[in-house]
């Protein structure tokens, strides 16, 4: 596998992110009715010191693709929260998303020093609860989200957390 790299997501980015979004593999996982340009862009523009928006990317023979969408947020007690999804469903099941938590992760430790690491998938979405398990996370509770399904949240420990 080639460099993965991640940049800030740009307006320039909203109709590749709107694509995204609408197929259906992400859509199982992740709607949140940003199903027209200006839901995107009023969602993925509000972008300030506690979130970050990203795309991840790698440079494959001289061109640089898209991979995916990440984004990061920061919660009380230097514990900061992770949402991501691959774009494309042929390159699921092989290990690139694993990488790109990992490498995610990596960022995140680098840029906020963090205490710990989580994410909540839908306990029904095994494919992601094992990547993330691949990535270091261990779930330590399931509780009811507020528009009624199950979260399974994960935590990953940073070791190298200096306090």
């Amino acid at each position: 596998m080639s460099q993965l790299h991640f940049r800030p997501l740009t307006p320039a980015d909203y109709p590749l992110l709107l694509d995204w979004l609408q197929r259906p593999h992400v859509k199982e996982w992740w709607d949140d009715g940003d199903d027209t340009l200006e839901k995107v862009a009023a969602h993925y523009g509000d972008e300030d010191d506690t979130v970050r928006f990203l795309l991840i990317e790698t440079d494959a023979a001289g061109a640089t693709q898209p991979l995916g969408y990440f984004q990061y947020y920061l919660e009380p007690d230097d514990t900061v929260g992770i949402d991501q999804f691959l774009a494309d469903a042929g390159r699921l099941g092989q290990g690139l998303g694993t990488q790109a938590v990992q490498a995610f992760c990596d960022l995140i430790i680098a840029e906020r020093n963090p205490r710990r690491i989580i994410l909540d998938p839908d306990p029904a979405n095994g494919r992601a609860v094992r990547c993330y398990e691949k990535a270091g996370f261990r779930h330590y509770e399931t509780v009811p989200t507020d528009e009624g399904h199950l979260a399974y949240m994960m935590a990953r420990e940073c070791e190298q957390y200096r306090g």
